[in-house]
């Protein structure tokens, strides 16, 4: 019996109540509170601790890291809406970067942050609960809204989630938050595409691209092979993310996965008025890249006010044979956080942020973007304590990006030679816009021994994409002029319901969530503008391009989750987690018809929707266990998920393109396939962490199969005359003349990779240093999806090499060789044409950056 058999496409929902109610009833048994009527204090949830400080807190957290909170005298800063003094390390209060020794530990952060006792739910009770409360009570996760009282969840814990600081930007010299993760060893769960220096896609243990949208506010890319969901966040204006790598969350609304950000937010402080400020730059010689940054603040104890602007200008960088990879792009990015106390018990908050981007180059992509700008605001109010609730949280957003691109670059077009026989121009333009709101209404509090929260929300999100094309077409020399293959505009109306709980003895903590929700999707886009489209030498109409005209869909979702969280003993703690989610098509799946989308790592695909997809289901189980002593520190975690009606790519048409009949396009269309797994896990273990020298070893791997390939129908691709049909009983992919087997790997799925590091740091109370040797390792990716034409690629090996280094009191430097043996490689997900073109990865890069804090 194969694993399809084992598992069939339609969910047996009693296996997964029966599942649900096992844990919950374990749950209730065994986090009871004791005896004794005492509960554990949560490590971040609560201002009022059961024992000790914030300030020692954070310090048993770091010193695995370097440790040196111990040496510094603790500094009062105020909390709006809280009357006691938290003790911290000393902070600068502008950039949220900590001092210097809280930067060796981000940069000492090779493995995560795994303090086991952490609760798994922020607290509505408290005002801190943000790793760095320094920079004021709200949390800014920036766009979901659960700022304020709520931070991150679980910013400590390893079982279910990933924590990346904001602090690791500035000593790894990153761009874009996707490149932050990118470098990070703390986001084990996350593989990145490097498309450009300052645009990185991220993929959840090996997601499909296009899938994943930021924290509750969903902000989405605009094109789903240009701006990324993160490439619109700067991560030196980050004070943290989490990365939630399964369906263990009910707040963000419907979804697989989760990136939860936090910008940096309002400061506060004691003893009255003050201005703080700092100045920054980085310099990287591959691709002449530059950096300045510039911060300022100002506020006292009841209002604060924080301004950033961040400029960012590159060339062309040298791959590591020499050659030359056009990616120059220029970028500047302003947030601004304005935040006032209104009492003893409430806050509010508002949040803004500002990217323009100009003269962006993509390689291996057929557009680049002439220019970008994306506007998100947020405001969020905080009710600390009422009548009758602990805790009420209202946030409202509005993000918007917008751009526009051409095809005309020559250097781009020697990739597509298909492009330069049918003598092709193109220019796109995108509007992308989400706005909404999130409601939560908390009971119980760290004192309690429980938290339950109940909230509602609105999602509605708007997309439109044009593509306007000229040329004549293929074989025949018919010309076209202005033709259009667009995703229409339309929308996507998403109100829901949710509920969190969780409860915690000494040693248990039982966490559990619940969501409901309806999504109407439709096109508004103007029929008349839909009557001509496609580059065939006869136009189509929208209609006879995606095989209907039923454009109104309608989907109810619901997910549940539960875990359970057992503290063995001081050292050793296992978690075991549960969950099940649905998630609607989102608007390119559905509607797009024909553009130009890069979607798969072969090029030049064109990619057409279907707006009778069926919604995907996902049933996922991790299990993991963690162990923290003073001469080792290791942890391993494993999943499989199995996703019913899962998205995925069929090849509907390939174009052979003269002299040699090469593969010149692949035509594609998204589809449901009934099963498909993923499985997979990370480990991590790091040898004497609190020593002058401490080696460490992080490994990471997914295997992703389509289990039900062949499918039921196959798809013809839709002409003037001739509607897109779905023919039943046809192989998937038949149309194409490119065949597989049953059961195949998935595309886009990252190969087995290690990194190895060892790490050099100073421990006395002389000025802090620290240098860090790493090499990642990555395996030979033989796993592909051929009938989509995907292809092996090649393991390699790189070393990186870093240092961090207080100069003086008040000023940083960080510097450090990106590939300094100048390997030539490239990553899986990167661009190769058939007939052996491709894009590679920068060589050699020596960057260096400082920091004057004053």
């Amino acid at each position: 019996m194969n694993d399809f058999q084992v598992f069939p496409a339609s969910v047996d929902l009693r296996r997964v109540v029966v599942l649900f109610v096992a844990i919950f009833v374990c749950g209730k048994s065994f986090a009871a509170e004791p005896e004794d009527g005492s509960v554990e204090a949560n490590a971040l949830g609560s201002a009022s601790f059961a024992s000790g400080s914030l300030h020692n807190t954070l310090a048993d957290a770091i010193e695995p890291y370097g440790g040196g909170l111990e040496t510094i005298e603790p500094v009062a800063i105020v909390a709006p809406q809280h009357s006691e003094e938290q003790w911290l390390f000393p902070e600068h209060p502008l950039t949220g970067e900590a001092s210097p020794e809280f930067l060796q530990a981000a940069l000492l952060q090779p493995t995560p942050l795994i303090r086991p006792r952490t609760s798994v739910l922020p607290s509505l009770d408290s005002p801190a609960t943000s790793t760095q409360p320094a920079v004021g009570r709200v949390a800014l996760n920036n766009s979901s809204g659960s700022g304020a009282t709520l931070g991150t969840q679980n910013l400590l814990g390893f079982g279910r989630r990933d924590v990346v600081l904001g602090t690791e930007s500035f000593p790894k010299a990153t761009t874009d938050l996707g490149d932050l993760l990118r470098k990070s060893s703390s986001a084990m769960s996350v593989d990145v595409q490097s498309r450009t220096p300052v645009v990185h896609d991220p993929r959840i243990r090996s997601s499909r691209v296009g899938a994943l949208a930021a924290s509750g506010s969903y902000w989405v890319p605009a094109r789903a092979d240009l701006d990324t969901v993160l490439s619109k966040f700067d991560s030196r204006l980050i004070e943290s993310t989490t990365i939630v790598p399964g369906p263990y969350a009910s707040r963000y609304g419907p979804g697989f996965q989760y990136v939860d950000i936090e910008l940096l937010g309002s400061p506060r402080y004691s003893g009255g008025h003050q201005t703080h400020g700092s100045t920054a730059f980085d310099f990287k010689n591959n691709g002449n890249q530059w950096l300045g940054l510039q911060s300022i603040d100002t506020g006292n104890e009841t209002w604060g006010a924080r301004f950033n602007y961040a400029h960012r200008t590159g060339d062309d960088y040298r791959a590591g044979n020499g050659q030359r990879i056009w990616s120059g792009y220029e970028s500047r990015e302003m947030t601004l956080a304005l935040g006032t106390d209104l009492g003893d018990d409430q806050s509010l908050e508002f949040r803004m942020l500002r990217l323009d981007q100009t003269d962006v180059d993509f390689p291996g992509y057929v557009f680049d973007i002439d220019f970008l700008v994306t506007d998100g605001y947020e405001l969020t109010h905080v009710i600390d304590e009422g009548s009758w609730f602990d805790g009420l949280e209202t946030s409202v957003w509005y993000n918007r990006t917008r751009f526009e691109g051409n095809a005309q670059n020559p250097d781009q077009q020697e990739l597509f030679p298909l492009l330069n026989l049918i003598g092709y121009t193109g220019f796109t333009d995108v509007d992308s816009m989400s706005t909404g709101y999130r409601q939560m209404v908390n009971w119980g509090g760290q004192q309690d021994g429980f938290t339950f929260t109940l909230g509602h929300d609105l999602r509605l999100i708007k997309q439109e994409l044009n593509e306007i094309s000229s040329g004549f077409t293929l074989g025949l020399p018919i010309p076209f002029t202005d033709r259009n293959s667009p995703i229409p505009d339309s929308y996507s109306v998403n109100p829901g319901l949710f509920m969190e709980f969780e409860q915690t003895s000494a040693d248990l903590v039982f966490t559990s969530g619940a969501r409901f929700d309806y999504v109407n999707t439709d096109i508004v886009e103007d029929q008349a503008k839909l009557a001509d489209i496609g580059l065939d030498a006869v136009p189509a109409t929208y209609a006879e391009i995606v095989g209907t005209e039923q454009y109104d869909q309608d989907f109810q979702h619901f997910s549940l989750f539960a875990a359970l969280q057992h503290n063995v003993t001081e050292e050793l703690t296992r978690t075991i987690s549960i969950g099940y989610a649905e998630r609607p098509p989102n608007l390119t799946e559905l509607y797009a018809a024909q553009p130009f989308l890069m979607v798969l790592q072969n090029g030049l695909n064109n990619v057409t929707g279907d707006p009778t997809l069926r919604d995907e289901k996902l049933l996922q189980i991790d299990v993991a266990w963690n162990f923290e002593s003073s001469p080792i520190k290791c942890g391993v975690r494993g999943f499989h998920a199995w996703a019913f009606d899962y998205i995925t790519f069929e090849n509907t048409r390939v174009a052979y393109i003269p002299p040699n009949g090469d593969v010149g396009q692949v035509s594609l269309r998204y589809v449901n396939t009934s099963l498909a797994t993923l499985a997979g896990g990370e480990a991590f273990a790091e040898l004497a962490p609190e020593s002058f020298l401490s080696p460490y070893a992080i490994v990471k791997y997914v295997d992703g199969r389509d289990r039900s390939r062949n499918g039921d129908f196959a798809t013809s691709n839709g002409s003037a005359g001739n509607p897109s049909q779905k023919v039943a009983g046809a192989s998937r992919g038949a149309f194409s003349g490119i065949f597989g087997a049953d059961s195949e790997p998935l595309p886009g799925i990252s190969p087995l990779e290690a990194r190895l590091g060892l790490r050099l740091k100073n421990t006395g109370d002389e000025k802090l240093w620290t240098i860090e040797l790493e090499s990642r390792i990555v395996a030979a990716q033989e796993r592909v999806a051929t009938s989509l034409l995907e292809t092996p690629t090649p393991g390699f090996t790189l070393w990186n090499i870093r240092g961090l280094f207080q100069m003086t009191e008040n000023l940083t430097l960080a510097t450090g060789i990106e590939n300094f043996t100048n390997k030539l490689y490239r990553e899986h997900l990167d661009f190769r044409n058939q007939s052996g073109q491709s894009i590679y990865q920068p060589g050699f890069n020596f960057y260096v950056g400082a920091r004057l804090d004053y």
